[in-house]
């Protein structure tokens, strides 16, 4: 993969860096980040940027370590790709957001960027969600963005054009490959079809949540509450959200706004608390093609038959490593698998 380094006008210093170990961690609900070692003859301390023709995303370089072995001197670059940028800029004053998210994510973007450099925001895709009421004070730009996307699985990314000189800010959605649909080409990774290697397959409900009670502003009888119910009608585990800190402006909203509002909280603090089912594989060579049958973002079948596991899961992470010639990928598909410390923090 071809590595252009560009200083922090975004003006060519390196045409092809050379380097001996790149790893470039693609997400689709978050922010991805890169890490690459050269030679420390190789770099230039004006280097802000990783280009790449061949991946859609732009490295910010934001940490330089040096190293000194029997080898020799290394530098390791490392960073966050270009939608970091974003979190340069908070969402204030407060955010008031009706419609379809993707549509006020757009809106957002556009009002809170600011003064970041060569950035223009993209129109929403013409693909129809639910509406949703919500308001934000205060949240980092990309971060809110991401957790608002992620309740309708969409996704953020931030493209530079190398030839206009110009950076892209998008919503976006992955392509549907699977057997459900007749408009993509479809994928199944599958332990039958010989194309899962080194397969890390999990369920967890040890955190697993359906309903909400979100209380807001005022006190006692006065309280206003709303509620989520995601259980069915069956059993339900009951979250509590403190939400007092939303405030209802009767100047900007209507009531039935606030607490509609007040269930969107909700919807996203059950975000954290969902049944977490995650695969992790090595993509084999003899599979489909990484870049043409399938990409990040897209939703595609997954059947792991030891377990018993059939679902279908959006590709969620990509991690690429390139070293001594050889390239090699893991994916990871469903949802993040919870740390201890996380499950921790989720509990109490």
């Amino acid at each position: 993969m071809q590595l252009k380094a560009l200083d922090s006008r975004f003006q060519t210093l390196v045409e092809h860096l050379p380097y001996f170990n790149l790893q470039w961690t693609r997400e689709y609900y978050t922010v991805g980040q890169f890490s690459v070692q050269i030679a420390a003859a190789a770099y230039m301390p004006e280097m802000a940027y990783l280009y790449t023709p061949d991946r859609p995303e732009t490295g910010i370089i934001q940490k330089v370590e040096l190293t000194e072995t029997i080898k020799g001197r290394f530098i390791q670059l490392s960073g966050y790709f270009l939608e970091a940028i974003l979190n340069d800029k908070a969402v204030y004053p407060t955010y008031y957001a009706s419609g379809s998210i993707p549509a006020s994510v757009v809106a957002m973007l556009r009002r809170y960027k600011d003064d970041i450099p060569l950035l223009t925001v993209a129109d929403a895709p013409a693909i129809r969600t639910d509406a949703a009421v919500w308001q934000e004070t205060g949240g980092q730009l990309a971060t809110v963005a991401y957790t608002k996307l992620k309740t309708v699985q969409h996704s953020l990314r931030c493209r530079y054009n190398y030839q206009a000189n110009t950076i892209t800010a998008e919503v976006w959605q992955g392509l549907d490959r699977t057997q459900e649909q007749t408009v993509n080409p479809f994928v199944t990774f599958s332990d039958g079809f010989g194309n899962l290697t080194e397969v890390d397959a999990s369920t967890d409900t040890s955190n697993y949540k359906n309903y909400a009670i979100v209380c807001g502003q005022d006190q006692a009888e006065n309280r206003k509450v709303a509620y989520v119910d995601l259980s069915g009608g069956g059993y339900k585990r009951i979250l509590y959200v403190d939400a007092r800190s939303e405030r209802w402006d009767p100047d900007k909203q209507t009531e039935a706004e606030y607490l509609a509002g007040l269930q969107q909280i909700g919807l996203d603090k059950l975000l954290d608390y969902t049944i977490i089912i995650n695969v992790d594989i090595q993509a084999a060579a003899s599979g489909f093609v990484y870049l043409q049958d399938w990409d990040l973002g897209d939703l595609v079948d997954v059947i792991v038959s030891d377990i018993g596991l059939t679902m279908q899961a959006r590709i969620i992470t990509v991690r690429e490593v390139f070293k001594e010639g050889n390239h090699t990928i893991e994916i990871e598909l469903g949802d993040k698998k919870l740390t201890q410390l996380k499950k921790a923090r989720l509990i109490y």
